[in-house]
């Protein structure tokens, strides 16, 4: 019976028609209407996906049959089921890499059903081939070679890297046009101290490689430590050492200094190269109206810190004279502290010619930042005059003043 005819005696008996019901007839015999595979070429050694289309749906599943022209190159299942009722199925693609690619290379696709065959060309690109990462210790830059098996196209070929642990970052690459990869580093590690796994992948669209690499820890488990003395005077340097009982491990280490308090210069960040033992000098700077504890730290990258906490005593700040100064006078100078002191402070003073002369030394008082004196100026002089520098010293620290002396006024 045709099927308008026994539609319409299901109409008028009250069975409803299905919707599909004359796609699906028994007297459908579907045959291969295309073989949809991506539009974009693939990289080899990437997984694509393709899609049989029939020109109508049958009642039961069409059974195709898949076959590719090389399937050393791209393999796909032998056979693809669309079902009853449906006009399209979709099957995996795998491509792969017995060779290198050079120039543009196809692969033929074909399916098959009923005697009937639609064959569609595969566009194959160079892939991702091998990546590697040279063994590392945590704090080393990151080597990477990595290739392809083919040529990178004009213009290069940019690889998205990505590092699963955070202690190791991995930059993105540009293979040249024209080469087949490209090798030296492309990241960098910080200290970590376990080793650990990390899994670096090097991605293209529609491929990735990974590989796993051991982040070897980097550590210094010496009992080292930040040592100086229990006071120090402001207004100089104070000798602070880092003592190493053992070598510093491989590739060296930075350690940075801080302080809690501005008034300390701490020294820039120092590299201990591999193998530095032993006792380090360091030497922070006192600004001269400290009065007071301050603590220094020193940070190991990686490892740790170690403080050193001592009290700075006021430092010495400036020689002040009258002017002008004559030849064969009286005159009363002084001498200033950065700050008021707890206690008194004795101060050498010398002056380096005849024609100025100050005491041996000033006491400034507790309680007190400044202390005055009394200085003689001796004569003759040359017309010109004469110039002395007076230098005042304490616990190692000195300031200095150039003075000038001129004879008597006419």
């Amino acid at each position: 019976m045709p099927t308008a005819v026994f539609a319409a005696v299901l109409m008028i008996i009250g069975v409803a028609l299905p919707v599909n019901a004359e796609a699906t007839a028994p007297g459908c015999r579907p045959q291969i209407a295309d073989v949809v595979l991506p539009a974009e070429k693939v990289r080899s050694g990437a997984e694509a996906t393709g899609t049989v289309r029939l020109d109508c749906a049958w009642h039961r599943p069409a059974r195709i049959v898949l076959a590719s022209a090389d399937a050393s190159w791209a393999s796909v299942p032998p056979r693809l089921v669309v079902p009853a009722g449906e006009t399209e199925a979709s099957f995996p693609i795998q491509t792969h890499q017995p060779d290198y690619i050079y120039g543009e290379f196809n692969v033929a696709i074909t399916a098959s059903l009923h005697g009937h065959e639609v064959s569609r060309p595969l566009g194959l690109l160079p892939g991702l081939k091998f990546l590697v990462i040279s063994p590392l210790i945590s704090g080393d830059y990151v080597s990477v070679n990595i290739g392809l098996n083919g040529t990178a196209p004009p213009g290069g070929l940019t690889i998205d890297m990505k590092s699963d642990h955070e202690a190791l970052r991995v930059s993105p690459i540009t293979i040249p046009s024209g080469a087949l990869g490209v090798a030296g580093r492309h990241g960098e590690s910080v200290r970590i101290p376990q080793d650990a796994e990390v899994t670096v992948t090097a991605s293209l669209p529609g491929q990735s490689l990974s590989t796993v690499v051991t982040l070897k820890a980097w550590r210094y488990d010496a009992d080292w430590s930040l040592t100086g003395p229990t006071t120090a005077r402001g207004g100089g340097g104070v000798g602070l050492t880092l003592e190493l009982p053992e070598p510093i491990p491989h590739d060296g280490v930075e350690v940075t200094f801080t302080s809690d308090d501005e008034g300390v210069s701490v020294p820039s960040p120092r590299v201990l190269y591999e193998g530095t033992s032993g006792s380090v000098s360091v030497r922070p700077f006192l600004r001269n109206d400290l009065n007071g504890p301050v603590t220094v730290t020193a940070e190991m990258e990686g490892v740790g810190a170690r403080s050193h906490t001592f009290r700075v005593l006021p430092g010495l700040k400036t020689i002040e004279f009258p002017w002008p100064l004559y030849a064969d006078q009286t005159f009363e100078g002084k001498l200033h502290l950065g700050t008021v002191t707890d206690e008194a402070v004795t101060v050498a003073l010398t002056s380096d010619d005849a024609a100025l002369q100050v005491p041996a030394e000033v006491t400034v008082p507790a309680g007190a930042s400044s202390v005055a004196f009394t200085g003689t100026t001796v004569g003759p002089v040359p017309i010109w005059g004469e110039s002395a520098t007076v230098t005042a010293m304490l616990d190692g620290t000195r300031i200095t003043r150039d003075v000038y002396v001129d004879p008597p006024p006419q």
